[in-house]
């Protein structure tokens, strides 16, 4: 009869459907191995051996079998599961399309319908929404910059969409803080890539002078591309906003000289805005941008 379960729960990954237990030993005998603590329901319906109830991944596939029908972990689980930034513990989130047992369990398993197909992809065997879908949904059960840290990390990864993420944000009317999703989702397609970035794109850059600035211009020096954070064509001018996370180490600071110096054989001058004037110093920075766009028309002239 073990044989049978262990069987069962190996095949499933540590996780069995209660029918499906009762596919391979009588309803007295499963009984039993509940009654006896053999068998523990992670979720209902959903059984594991005792020493495998905590584990991480033995509990997301409890969940998928718990809810059944068509259903993938989603919000901020399945942002957990594409590696993007998420808080932890939470809940676990599925969302399910015509579920057999939409039944959630407070604080632990949290279900969401949806009318439509789930477009979802494998991770680990396990079906999950795709990094657009989960970043979005995820919007209001988050705040600050931990709403905007997972579409900002997607993005700057290559892993989602903006563009995707954007069309299905126009579909979500009722969905809590549409309207700063959709800013956000706008700079992005814009070019923003960082926090810093968004900074200068609202706090910074967005004065009279300065707000006709082309956002993650691509240069071409040699056989290398080069992508500038903020470019002014006519004066060949490129403002580079250095955060600490990417600009700190010695390393970084030879690249980044080489950078400029390759720009500079193609006439493009480079400025440096650092992360602490940005943020402590945006007047400072606004005039210093002016004067040297000033200097290089006149020296055009």
């Amino acid at each position: 009869m073990r044989e049978s379960i262990d069987h069962l729960l190996r095949t499933g990954g540590g996780v069995a459907a209660r029918e499906q237990c009762l596919q391979v030993v009588s309803r007295c005998a499963f009984d039993d191995e509940v009654r006896r603590g053999h068998l523990v329901a992670i979720f209902p319906r959903a059984y594991a051996r005792p020493w495998d109830v905590d584990q991480v991944d033995v509990r997301r596939r409890a969940a998928l079998v718990s809810v059944g029908g068509e259903a993938a972990l989603s919000h901020l689980t399945g942002l957990g599961m594409w590696e993007l930034p998420a808080p932890a513990p939470a809940p676990l989130h599925v969302t399910a399309y015509n579920p057999r047992h939409p039944r959630g369990v407070p604080g632990e398993l949290v279900v969401h319908r949806t009318l439509l197909p789930l477009d979802a992809r494998t991770i680990d065997g396990l079906a999950v929404v795709r990094p657009e879908v989960a970043a979005v949904m995820s919007w209001p059960l988050l705040c600050g910059s931990d709403q905007r840290a997972p579409l900002l990390e997607g993005n700057r990864r290559r892993l989602l969409s903006p563009a995707r993420a954007a069309a299905l944000a126009e579909k979500m009317v009722y969905l809590k803080g549409i309207k700063q999703l959709r800013e956000l989702l706008g700079l992005l397609l814009a070019g923003c890539e960082s926090e810093l970035e968004l900074w200068g794109y609202t706090d910074v850059f967005n004065v009279p002078g300065l707000d006709d600035a082309q956002r993650q211009t691509v240069l071409r020096v040699g056989n290398r591309n080069y992508r500038i954070d903020v470019g002014y064509e006519a004066e060949k001018l490129a403002v580079e906003l250095d955060g600490r996370a990417y600009h700190a180490s010695p390393q970084q600071w030879e690249r980044d000289i080489a950078r400029d110096l390759a720009l500079a054989t193609i006439g493009w001058q480079t400025v440096r805005l650092s992360h602490h004037r940005l943020t402590h110093d945006v007047e400072g920075c606004r005039r210093d941008v002016l004067a040297v766009r000033a200097a290089r028309r006149l020296l055009a002239s």
